[in-house]
Formats: C-alpha cells, sequence, structure tokens
C-alpha cells in the first residue's frame, strides 16, 4: 500500500498585515504553537505580545537592560523565556506580564 501523499501548503502570496509598535529594529518573531498569536522582541529592549491575525499589540513586556535578541514561549502559553544583550534569560508570566526568573551567569551577549 503506497503512502498517503500530504499536499504541501499554500504560502501567502501578498501581505497580510504590518504591526507596528517596536521603537527601532525587531530581533525575533515567534508564533506560539497554534499559531494564534506572536511574539517579537527587538532593539527597543521590550518584547511585545499579538494578535497578528487582528493587527494589534496585546501586551508589551518590558524588563531587560539591553537589547532583547529572541524569545520562546512554552507549549501551554502560560510562560515565555527571553534573551539578550544584558547576558540574561528572563522567565516571564505570559498574562500578568511579571518576570519570574532571572537566569544570570552568561559572560557575554545571549542569543537564544
Amino acid at each position: 500500500m503506497p503512502a498517503e501523499q500530504v499536499p504541501a501548503p499554500v504560502l501567502p502570496q501578498q501581505l497580510a498585515t504590518t504591526l507596528t509598535g517596536h521603537d527601532g529594529a525587531v530581533l525575533n518573531v515567534k508564533f506560539n504553537p497554534k499559531g494564534t498569536y506572536c511574539l517579537s522582541c527587538g532593539k527597543d529592549r521590550t518584547l511585545r505580545l499579538w494578535n497578528p491575525h487582528k493587527g494589534f499589540c496585546i501586551k508589551t513586556y518590558t524588563g531587560h537592560g539591553y537589547e532583547v535578541r529572541d524569545v520562546s514561549v512554552s507549549s501551554d502559553n502560560s510562560q515565555m523565556a527571553s534573551v539578550g544583550g544584558d547576558k540574561q534569560v528572563f522567565l516571564w508570566d505570559v498574562a500578568s506580564g511579571q518576570v519570574i526568573r532571572k537566569f544570570r551567569g552568561h559572560e557575554a551577549k545571549v542569543n537564544a
């Protein structure tokens, strides 16, 4: 019995929306596992939670002392981790916007 072929995904051919809000370069954007929202981070030292389908910022997270270089969200969407130029990893509560813990000890910028 031959294996069932899965059709290739259809990629968008035009711009759907533009998310504006960061003051400076955006360094990374990640979607949550279901693709219902995304997180962005950048040179302005903030992270932003977006509804990309409606085109608005839900929440802005501040706390990093330097640029935020990467972000990753937990599978249940309750927490996220961010890293950056301040040589730290921040663990965040997504809903409250509070930092749960800072992991220090890196000797240089953390990229991912």
